[in-house]
């Protein structure tokens, strides 16, 4: 693994909170006769992450220096790879032009999409009005639907014993009245198997999240505090504590403005990377020819099929 004076460095340098930081891109984190890593090169591979993932990584000394190990080692391969001419091979040199051209494909699409998403900024007051329109006609999209919240304790029917489970969960509930708290019951007693990290408790939740029985019985209780009676579900037997109620509403126009703005931001963005497409088939100087594409495929056809047709070699 790498351990040198240059990555003790590096790797304090790194936590100190960095988009501001000032680090010689130059610096020398690994070399040797036959490679270098520098902090440029660490910058490169670490472009496509966000400030915070890229000081959160570089706080991970064991994971920092696995993928500095990484990045020394392909640096190395390769150069290892240049003195034996194997960057002189047809084949693989035109394969390494086509990741080339791929990474400058995605390049330009990021860079038009940045060029939308400005344009859009630009223009906000037009789109603002715009997401405004969509919200008055369209309002029942953002319509939040009534919701209670409730804990609950289930009780298995085993082996078929409807009767037993039911004695036992009004048992329960019968000590829940008397003045046992209610999660304890839930965490020593239910067979819901997320328990031990609720505690019964479910949140807020709509009518068709729950069993069609469950919610019947949930969404009736008025009174926070009231412990249902056992009430059967798909699932076995249920003493429901309701603890709160929503009444359904419409999301105001400023929240629902950062979700309609967003769709709309990432409509434009696509928009520009669909018209870069457009714009590379609508040229007038394109010519495809199409009849050595079916060439291309009636000869892969072929070969598939005699292969399949060739017995496997033990």
């Amino acid at each position: 693994m790498i351990a040198t004076l240059h990555l003790a460095t590096f790797t304090s340098l790194m936590l100190a909170n960095a988009p501001a930081r000032a680090i010689d891109p130059a610096l020398v984190i690994a070399e040797s006769a036959r490679a270098r890593v520098t902090i440029a090169d660490y910058d490169a591979e670490t472009d496509k992450l966000s400030p915070a993932a890229r000081a959160e990584f570089a706080a991970q000394k064991l994971r920092l220096t696995q993928f500095l190990d990484t990045l020394y080692t392909t640096r190395v391969l390769a150069a290892d790879a240049r003195a034996t001419g194997l960057d002189k091979d047809p084949v693989l040199s035109r394969q390494i032009a086509i990741q080339v051209d791929r990474m400058l494909a995605t390049a330009r699409y990021a860079q038009l999409e940045a060029a939308a998403s400005a344009q859009f900024d630009k223009d906000i007051e037009k789109y603002t009005t715009r997401a405004r329109e969509l919200y008055v006609t369209n309002k029942s999209k953002y319509a939040t639907p009534e919701q209670v919240r409730a804990a609950h304790i289930l009780i298995y029917i085993k082996e078929g014993k409807s009767d037993e489970a039911r004695a036992k969960a009004e048992s329960l509930r019968a000590k829940a009245l008397a003045g046992a708290d209610f999660t304890t019951l839930a965490r020593e007693n239910s067979d819901d198997a997320s328990v031990s990290r609720n505690g019964g408790e479910l949140g807020f939740f709509e009518m068709t999240a729950m069993d069609p029985a469950f919610s019947a019985k949930a969404f009736s209780m008025t009174k926070k505090g009231e412990i249902s009676e056992p009430v059967k579900s798909a699932f076995g037997w249920h003493i429901i504590l309701f603890e709160d109620r929503r009444p359904a509403a419409i999301k105001p126009f400023d929240e629902a403005k950062v979700e309609i703005l967003a769709d709309m931001r990432k409509r434009v963005k696509d928009d520009a990377r669909s018209a870069a497409v457009r714009d590379v088939f609508s040229d007038p100087t394109l010519k495809v020819d199409n009849a050595l594409i079916d060439q291309i495929s009636i000869e892969g056809a072929a070969k598939s099929d005699a292969l399949r047709a060739t017995p496997p070699k033990p």
